[in-house]
Formats: structure tokens, sequence, C-alpha cells
């Protein structure tokens, strides 16, 4: 995917604030009052300079007549005018109350701004994750399998916290900044306008440093994020697999790896910090420079008593010095918007993706399955990859019927499993259900008449209930028990602190491997599915566990369409078809009966491996 033009990429940014646009005018307005104080306050810190060293200054000045000459004057006078009093003292005291109140307001202003600014800030976030999260549960099977899920919680998390700095703050201050710059340099000219020049002479340069220093920022910046998903997939990579990290005793070689990711990122975002800091020092030390000059320069403009008032070159002064803090927050914000575009940039890669169909399950969408579910010439290549995983695969399962696959690992069983549902769409041939390709159908409504309980049961941090009745809206209490009973799993709900309420811990760790499954099960019941997808559902129990699990299984199955995986071939010796694969092909089809009466049948060796003595095996 070619990366989207820069302007481009921020005015979409910016269209998440779209909703917000009236919060955002009082964030501005309430700007320009901020703006409008200070330049109050900084130019009456000349006048009260003037009313402590000259007291009488006041009694001179007379209005002059409007004109862009002596606009200067006329300002100083009107504001004379406003602060004069019977005595010196008492003026003094009239520009000390005049600039406190003038402080006061602005910081009082700049108070309500930031709470405004903050409410934006946390609505847009909150908008921006919601979306994301929400698309992302859109994506396909496919997203997953290229991406590590530590990444999209980065994007999620911190992508999104810097692209909303980016955004919000940014265009705050590129709303205001500039006229709050524009306001001073507009005090300058009036103050003295051949000074003000031989200041903007300068200013480009300011400008070229800040723009190349944003560029750095911003590759440096998509470095930090890679960097930080690194480190959260690191830590939730450890996190889920922690019992095989104390089992295996890798507690130092998980720190290690968490020390060396976390190294590299600390070095990334030094690196990024350092240039980006660049600009604020740099713009000091010219301003610093400029300072200096003009002191000197106005300075002995005032001591020859040339031009310029000690009140005036005072004001011009403080305020000069107050214009380069608008140019560092503008030096700063390029390079948080090229941060952002940074962010922005993984951010809307992930928004780009193409994401599967999928509405409001309604009753309608379901395909009709009266007949048969027919896969023909089906071949299947992982996205991605290269190897064809399935070979022109073709079988028939009639409405009913039992199916069984069965195969060494990588034979492609899972595979067959997971393009019924459509997590993958296939390479060419075609599936169908009574006759209709489910590419053609709608993918929640033909995802709905799917049951599936795999080997790895996936359970959330909630309660027994919440489990039990995933997915399924409008049900009742007394219908989950009833579940749960067919499931063989009521026994032990019913013995757990708060039944059915009792929260059992991430992927049900607080349970048994049995009874996950047989909350699995309950919860497949509850669906009432018309086709069943069962995925080695008892190869990691015991023998007790599984001989529980499979009667709820067998309970599950009644009157319903089953397919199959199980290596445990006991569990499948009654199906009315067994497939046999072997490097993505069906090699054997048949039943138990049929199959094992083949003495080289690749089933027969199967079926001897499980059954057969120690010692009768040896003597083969």
């Amino acid at each position: 995917m070619h990366p989207m033009p820069r302007t481009k990429l921020y005015f979409r940014m910016l269209g998440y604030i779209k909703p917000y646009l009236l919060l955002l005018g009082v964030a501005v307005v309430l700007s320009l009052f901020v703006v409008a104080f200070e330049s109050v306050s900084l130019w009456l810190i000349g006048t009260l300079a003037n009313s402590l060293f000259n007291p009488h200054a006041a009694d001179a000045i007379a209005i002059p007549g409007f004109s862009l000459t002596n606009l200067n004057k006329t300002l100083k006078a009107y504001v004379y005018l406003l602060v004069q009093a019977p005595t010196p003292v008492q003026t003094l005291s009239r520009v000390c109350v005049i600039f406190i109140v003038a402080f006061s307001l602005k910081n009082i202003f700049s108070f309500i701004h930031s709470l405004i600014l903050s409410l934006l800030n946390l609505n847009v976030v909150r908008d921006l994750r919601n979306q994301l999260y929400a698309h992302v549960l859109m994506l396909p099977v496919t997203f997953y399998d290229r991406n590590r899920s530590g990444n999209i919680m980065s994007n999620i998390l911190t992508d999104v916290g810097q692209l909303n700095t980016a955004m919000v703050n940014t265009f705050n201050k590129l709303a205001t900044e500039p006229i709050r710059l524009l306001t001073f340099i507009s005090i300058l000219f009036i103050i003295n306008w051949k000074m003000t020049i031989l200041v903007f002479l300068i200013y480009p340069f300011l400008a070229l440093i800040i723009v190349k220093i944003g560029h750095s920022v911003r590759r440096r910046s998509r470095r930090m994020l890679e960097s930080m998903a690194g480190l959260i997939s690191v830590l939730q990579e450890t996190l889920t697999g922690i019992r095989a990290v104390k089992m295996f005793n890798m507690n130092e070689a998980e720190t290690g790896k968490f020390k060396k990711e976390n190294q590299r990122f600390t070095r990334i975002s030094y690196r990024s910090t350092r240039i980006g800091s660049l600009s604020s020092p740099l713009t000091e030390i010219f301003g610093l420079l400029i300072a200096v000059s003009l002191l000197w320069y106005g300075g002995s403009l005032v001591l020859a008593g040339k031009g310029m008032t000690a009140e005036d070159f005072i004001r011009y002064l403080t305020i000069l010095i107050f214009s380069y803090q608008p140019i560092k927050s503008l030096g700063g914000v390029n390079n948080s918007i090229q941060g952002g575009l940074a962010a922005a940039e993984r951010v809307f890669g992930i928004m780009d993706t193409r994401i599967e169909k999928l509405i409001p399950f309604a009753e309608k969408s379901a395909p009709v399955f009266d007949r048969q579910i027919e896969f023909s010439h089906v071949c299947f290549t992982y996205p991605g990859t290269t190897e064809q995983v399935l070979h022109d695969c073709s079988f028939t399962i009639k409405k009913g019927q039992v199916v069984a696959l069965i195969g060494a690992s990588g034979s492609g069983k899972s595979t067959i499993l997971d393009l019924l549902p459509r997590f993958y769409e296939i390479d060419s041939g075609s599936i169908t259900i009574d006759g209709k390709d489910i590419r053609e159908c709608d993918l929640v409504g033909l995802r709905h008449i799917f049951g599936i309980v795999a080997q790895e049961t996936i359970l959330f941090n909630d309660s027994v209930y919440n489990n039990i009745a995933y997915g399924i809206a409008n049900t009742t209490r007394e219908k989950v028990i009833e579940a749960a009973r067919a499931a063989n799993a009521w026994e032990f709900i019913e013995k757990l602190p708060k039944g059915l309420d009792t929260d059992i811990g991430e992927k049900g760790v607080l349970l048994s491997g049995g009874q996950c499954q047989r909350l699995a099960i309950a919860r497949a019941l509850l669906r009432n599915p018309p086709i069943l997808i069962l995925d080695e559902a008892t190869s990691s129990l015991d023998t007790e566990s599984e001989r529980l699990v499979q009667t709820a299984i067998n309970i599950l199955m009644q009157r319903r369409t089953a397919l199959v995986v199980a290596h445990r071939l006991s569990t499948i010796r009654h199906a009315d078809l067994i497939l046999v694969l072997d490097k993505g092909r069906i090699i054997e089809r048949g039943t138990h009966d049929e199959l094992i009466a083949i003495s080289n049948s690749k089933y027969r060796y199967f079926y001897d491996m499980q059954f057969t003595s120690p010692e009768k095996a040896g003597d083969q």
C-alpha cells in the first residue's frame, strides 16, 4: 500500500474532530481571549515601568490625530487617559490593578480553555479507539495470521493516543498560535517598524530549522511506534504463556528478551526525543541573539534620544521575548504533527484493510440446510504462502450424517473445518450447502448454522452464565441451566461459589480442561446449530474428563450433522463416513468396518498404532 500524502493524511486525522467543531470553536474563542488579555498585560509592563521612572509623563501626553505613523503614540495616550489619576502614586496603583485584572482574566480563560480541550481530547480518543476496535473485529482471520496481537494492541492503545495529540492539540495551536504571533508582531510594528523588519529577516532561518527537525522526528516516531508494538507483543506472549514460562524455568530468558526489546525502545525513543528537543533550544538561542542585538541597538537609540523612548524600548523588548513562545509552540506543533503522521500511517493502514461484510443476524440470512454439504474439487493455499494445503478435495456430508476426518498433523483436517464458516476463502472448486455456494451466503447467516467445539476452548474472563450464553440473544436462565445439564456441566457448576454467576478467570483458568470443554458444549447446545464442527474436542483430556465430555458430545450430536476431527479413533468408530487425509489429499474414504477390512490401508495403520498391544506391535 502506497503511503498517503502528508496533507491528505492530516486532513483525514482532522475528520475525527468534525462532531466536536462547536467545542473546538469555543476553545479557539477562549484562546483569542487569552491572547487579548496577554497582550494587554504585556503592553502595561511598559506603562508600569514608565509610571515608576517617569511619574509625570501622563500629564504631558495629548491624544494625537489617528494615523498609522503615530499609532503608537495614540495607543499610549489612550492608555494613559485610562490610568491617569490625580497623583503619581494613584496612577501607579491603577496601572497595577489593571495589570492584575488582565493577567488574572488571561489565566482564568486559559484554565477554562484547557478543560474544554481536555474534554475534546478524551472524546476524540474514545471515538477513534471505538472505531478502530470495531474495525479490527471485522477483519478476516488472515489479518490475524499476518499480524501479532501485540502490534494490534499497540495500534489501539499507543498509536491512537499519539495520533490524537497531533490532531487535537496541534489543530488548536494552529488556530491560535499564529494569531498570537501575528498580534505580537503587529504590536512590534506599531512600536518600531524598522527594528521589526530586521527581526523578520531572521525568522525564515528558524522556520527552515523547525521543518528539517520535523522530518527527522517523523521517521524516528515511526520506528518508536514499531518498537513499542514489539515490546507489547513480548509482554502479551509472556503473560499468555506464563505457565510454560514457569514450567520450563524460563523466567530469566523471558526477562532478558523483554529487557532487550525495552532497551531497543528506549534507544529509539531517546533518539526521537533528542531530535525533537533541538527545536526549543535552537529557537531560544536564535531568540537570545536577536534580543541581545536589539538590546544593544535599541538601547543605543534610547541613550542617544533618537526615535525610541525608554518606555517603548521596554515594551518592545518584553513583547519580542514573548513572541518567541508561539514560535517555539509552532515548532513543537510541527514535531507533534510528524509524530502523529507516523501513528496515523499505522492506524489508517489497519482502517484501510478490507473487512468482512458482517451485518446483524436475521433468520432469513441463514442458508437453508435440508439435504447436504458438498466439497467439490476444493484447492486451498494459505494467504502469503505458496505451498498448496488442500488438493482437489471432494466429498459430501448428507444431513444427519457424522463425517470424521483423520490423518497426520498437517494433512489438512483443521483447514477443511476453517473453510466451512469461511474463515478462509478457497482458491478453486466450490463448497455448497443444498447446492448454494457458500461464497454467495451472508457471512453472519452462514456462521450461525455452525456450532464449534475445538481443542482449545475459547472462554472469557466472565461468569459461567455469560460464557454459556455468549452470542445468544434473548436466552433465559432456565435454558442455560438446561444446556449445562445436557452437557454434563451442571454437576460442577452448582458447586461453584456463586453457581452460574461465578467468574471463571481468563480463558477459564479457574476450571479444569474437562470443565471448560463442557461449558463450550453447553454453549453449542444452547445455540442449537444444525451443523457441528468438532476439532479434537477430547484430545487433551484425561480419561475421566474424556468420558464425561464424550458423553456430552454424544448428546450434542443427536439429530445433528457433524464434521469431526479426532486423533482417538475410538470416538469416531460409528461415524457414517471417515475420510483419511494425507498431505492435503483424501486418500481413503468409507466406514470404520470398510476401512479396517483393507489390510494395507492408512486407516488400518492408524488403528493398529492406537489399539495393538506393544508386544504385538513389536512382533510386527
